[in-house]
Order: C-alpha cells, then sequence, then structure tokens
C-alpha cells in the first residue's frame, strides 16, 4: 500500500472522528438503543467466540450477515476487522476498522488492530500516530491495548 494513500485515510478517519466546534459530543455518539447487545444477536455471539478460537474464515460471513442486521455496531465491525485482517485482507481490514471508528471515534481496540494492520504493511509511524491517540484516551496506568500496540511497536523496530 502507497504511504501517502494510507496517511490520508488515517488523517480522514481521525478527522471524522473530531467533534466540531461548538457540536455536543453526546450528539456525536450512536445512541446505546441503536445497538442490540450481544445476547440479542446470537449470531455475532457465535461469530465473535469463532473469532477467539482463530476460526477466522467461519467467522467471517457471520460477522457481515451481523452486521448487515446491525450496521451500527463499532464492535462488529472491529471484529470483521481483525478476522479479514488475520485472513489476510489488509485493504478491507482497513475499511472496517474505519467503519468501528465512525461509529465511536474512540474505540480503543479498533486502534490497537488498526495500529498493528499499519505496522503488518510498514507504515510505522501511523501505528505510532495511534499510540499517541490511545495515550490520550487511555491514561491509566493499565492499558491493554496501549500496551499491546506499544509492544508491537518495539518488535517491529527491533525486527525492521
Amino acid at each position: 500500500m502507497h504511504a501517502t494513500l494510507l496517511r490520508a485515510s488515517l488523517l480522514a478517519v481521525l478527522a471524522l472522528t473530531v467533534p466540531a466546534v461548538g457540536t455536543p459530543a453526546a450528539a456525536m455518539a450512536p445512541s446505546p438503543t441503536d445497538q442490540p447487545t450481544m445476547m440479542e444477536d446470537p449470531e455475532l455471539e457465535r461469530a465473535i467466540a469463532l473469532v477467539w478460537a482463530e476460526e477466522f474464515a467461519e467467522a467471517e460471513p457471520l460477522l457481515h450477515a451481523a452486521l448487515k442486521r446491525n450496521p451500527k455496531n463499532p464492535d462488529g465491525w472491529n471484529y470483521l476487522g481483525f478476522a479479514t485482517r488475520k485472513l489476510g485482507k489488509l485493504e478491507e481490514a482497513q475499511q472496517y476498522y474505519f467503519n468501528a471508528l465512525r461509529l465511536d471515534p474512540e474505540h480503543l481496540k479498533a486502534m490497537e488492530y488498526l495500529g498493528e494492520l499499519y505496522l503488518q504493511t510498514g507504515e510505522p509511524q501511523l501505528a505510532r500516530d495511534l499510540l499517541e491517540r490511545i495515550n490520550a484516551l487511555c491514561p491509566a496506568a493499565e492499558c491493554e491495548e496501549r500496551d499491546q500496540l506499544a509492544a508491537a511497536i518495539e518488535k517491529y523496530a527491533a525486527t525492521n
């Protein structure tokens, strides 16, 4: 992938996730009633279990079906991004992470996984940019997403 295109894509997503001046944050966030819980969507629950079992090819169509029923579910988009990234479909995965971040600009897992995708595509600066954003959103001593992305960046730097 071309570095300029990736950087422009990331900047576009980040720009979409920053509230406009005078726009209340509540107006930007999806309503909790817009999204069924996982218990209300057994197919999504099964798909997520398949992702955790590393059965990505089996999970992918279930995630697509769940997102057809509820396209406003950022977790569904994030899991679809993860599954497709693990299947080597990096451009698709990037778009799915972008969808998750459009719906939830503070989705830490989507940022972490997108950062890992950027490392896979040789764009460590984009991964570091996401790490900075995670740091701002998750300043607590314990932050799994920050720690995992930081470790991935460190490993990337040591091997490249």
